[in-house]
């Protein structure tokens, strides 16, 4: 019987190995069909690790065509194409789904910046006179844009726009191949600005080659070289947006906070000494526009500093509306925007910089009243604004802010008058939450309030970092009448403390801008008494009066009583019950208990004792009734 048994459950066992061999085969064959199905979608682009290869279009032009990518030409993919250099992303969600943009490849980023690379070695710099290989082009015209020096050996060009339209250049560099003969870093990496609000880039690389074809002579006699050239245009185009899910679009009916005055200053070079903007100045009777703030739930304080507070799932952000053009202000083509290439700001003591269109500076202050450097965005008017658009500035967390937006006005007229301005304003992000967690050291586990632990705990304030915490911790000690109070310390408190002695703690959060008080209560130790006291609002005496007349305290501090009109048979409770003794003034709980059932052993005794002299009369009655008989 046994073999039979072994015999079956090896056939069975070798038709499972069978079934799911199949299983695996069948699932490696999808796998690979997906897989083939995944890059057939993303192709041509080619991913190696967190980088992604970006598709380009290849343009070749005659020696006389001015890199005309927008209008001549025709293109072929970089992917099939040669190319002087490789360009890259890294940074991006190589996760999600590749989607497009105006015809151009769209990802998403999960957190930080994006990281733009072009990579190149000197193959063609090196190349010699019968191959193709770079040579000087002197022009500074390409497509329906120029730049400030001639293109020579090669030019780099970056360039981003809000709206696949306008485009800005980032950077420019001319004669890159050969001041950079072989690059492997970064070119740019992008803002938060960028990021949040979605961004276009577009990377240019042009060139001049040349290739010696044959030779011919002048007159019979001067040999000259037969020279062929052409020019070619390598463009890039991508978009990027931060995928952050609580980024939403600005609805006509969000709460709105705006934020700053313009003012005149009267030192021009530091944008310092602010003065009120009177009648005749260039800047009178308009704005250029406004900052303002979203995504909080009320505000506090005055307009000078105000404090908006938030909770769970809000995202305070920064926005600026631009409502002049920049290039006409006030409708005055003569009225322009014009760049400052020497400023410096005095209150956030940066270094002399190029400002140009505006400079736009944000300076964080942490929960310690630690002062981090200023952030600032060159150019912010022209790079990172679109007229009358809400764009948004950057998103906050928990802190103190200052932003400062400074602007040079020129009025072009027969003498140039210049003038510079500055918006200036400071507000508070705080959490208007009032919750403090403390977590048991040893299992990781959230403690409720009267939780109790043997292990000790710690205290988050999930970043509430500007909450007052404050916490008091008692022991009861054993003494002639029970366990007596004893309050050890009442003091404050920070995120991240710890706390492992035995004894009871009352941790109590206050938010100073709401008003609002949480407490919180928690037991650290083995004491059943003690437990009970934490987890309930009964005093140590009534608990120990409980125990006295049968309670029974559970490891978590939780009591039951017992019921005088249930069976004495009772289900077993889910928790463990009190099986040791447990220290209660001078009795125990097994005490107690023995105290309380003595009545009953006397009843039950007294009984069979009654039972017994009944049986003993009957016995003798019958027997006294026989011996009449006789």
């Amino acid at each position: 019987m046994n073999k039979k048994v072994g015999a079956k459950a090896i056939v069975l066992s070798m038709l499972m190995m069978l079934l799911t061999g199949c299983n695996v085969a069948n699932k490696n064959a999808s796998a690979s069909s997906t897989s083939a199905a995944v890059a057939e979608t993303v192709q041509p682009l080619s991913v190696v690790g967190n980088t992604e290869q970006v598709e380009g279009k290849v343009y070749t032009f005659a020696q006389d065509n001015a890199y005309k990518f927008s209008s001549d030409g025709e293109a072929v993919s970089s992917t099939g194409a040669q190319t002087y250099g490789s360009f890259s992303i890294s940074g991006v969600d190589l996760t999600a789904e590749h989607e497009t943009k105006n015809g151009v490849a769209s990802y998403s980023v999960p957190e930080g910046h994006v990281s733009i690379q072009y990579t190149y070695s000197d193959e063609l710099l090196g190349a010699s006179d019968e191959e193709w290989h770079l040579v000087d082009d002197n022009t500074t015209s390409i497509d329906v844009f120029k730049i400030d020096n001639n293109i020579q050996k090669g030019a780099i060009i970056l360039q981003k726009s809000m709206d696949h339209m306008n485009w800005y250049n980032v950077s420019v560099q001319t004669n890159a191949f050969k001041n950079t003969p072989v690059q492997n870093g970064v070119l740019y990496e992008t803002t938060d600005i960028e990021m949040i609000n979605g961004c276009y880039y577009r990377l240019v690389v042009v060139y001049e080659l040349a290739q010696k074809v044959g030779t011919s002579t002048v007159v019979l006699v001067i040999p000259k070289d037969e020279i062929e050239y052409k020019r070619i245009a390598e463009v890039y185009e991508f978009y990027v947006v931060d995928k952050n899910e609580h980024i939403e679009p600005l609805a006509s009916n969000t709460k709105r906070y705006s934020l700053g005055e313009t003012t005149l200053v009267s030192d021009f070079a530091s944008y310092s000494g602010e003065k009120e903007i009177s009648k005749g100045d260039l800047h009178y009777g308009w704005k250029l526009g406004n900052f303002f703030v979203s995504g909080f739930t009320s505000s506090v304080g005055s307009k000078e500093n105000v404090v908006f507070l938030k909770n769970a799932g809000d995202v305070v952000t920064l926005w600026f509306n631009l409502t002049q053009n920049i290039s006409a202000l006030n409708n005055d083509g003569g009225l322009t925007i014009t760049s400052d290439n020497d400023g410096h700001d005095r209150y956030f003591q940066t270094p002399m910089t190029n400002f140009g269109k505006g400079m736009l500076i944000i300076r964080y202050t942490d929960y310690e009243n630690v002062k981090h450097d200023p952030v600032m965005y060159y150019d912010y008017l022209l790079a990172n604004t679109m007229m009358g658009a809400n764009t948004r500035v950057q998103l906050f967390e928990e802190g103190d802010y200052e932003v400062a937006l400074d602007y040079e006005v020129t009025k072009s007229q027969l003498i140039p008058q210049t003038h510079h301005y500055r918006i200036f304003f400071k507000f508070s992000v705080r959490n208007a939450n009032c919750m403090v967690y403390p977590f048991d050291i040893a299992t990781g586990a959230e403690l409720t309030n009267s939780s109790v632990t043997e292990n000790g705990f710690s205290l988050d304030l999930a970043n509430s970092r500007y909450l007052n915490l404050y916490i008091k911790k008692e022991v009861w000690m054993e003494g002639a009448d029970g366990l007596t109070e004893d309050t050890r310390f009442n003091t404050t408190a920070k995120d991240g403390d710890r706390y492992t002695d035995e004894g009871i703690y009352t941790i109590t959060a206050k938010n100073q801008y709401t008003g609002i008080e949480t407490t919180k209560k928690i037991y650290v130790g083995t004491n059943r008494i003690l437990a009970a006291y934490a987890n309930s609002n009964y005093s140590i005496p009534e608990i120990q009066r409980m125990v006295e007349h049968g309670a029974t305290i559970y490891e978590d501090g939780s009591i039951s009583m017992p019921n005088p009109n249930e069976p004495t048979t009772t289900a077993e409770p889910t928790k463990a019950p009190l099986t040791e003794p447990v220290s209660s003034g001078n009795k125990s709980v097994d005490e107690s208990n023995g105290a309380q059932n003595s009545p009953i052993v006397i009843v039950i005794v007294c009984a069979v004792v009654v039972a017994l002299v009944i049986a003993v009369i009957v016995f003798s009655k019958k027997r006294s009734s026989k011996e009449e008989k006789k």
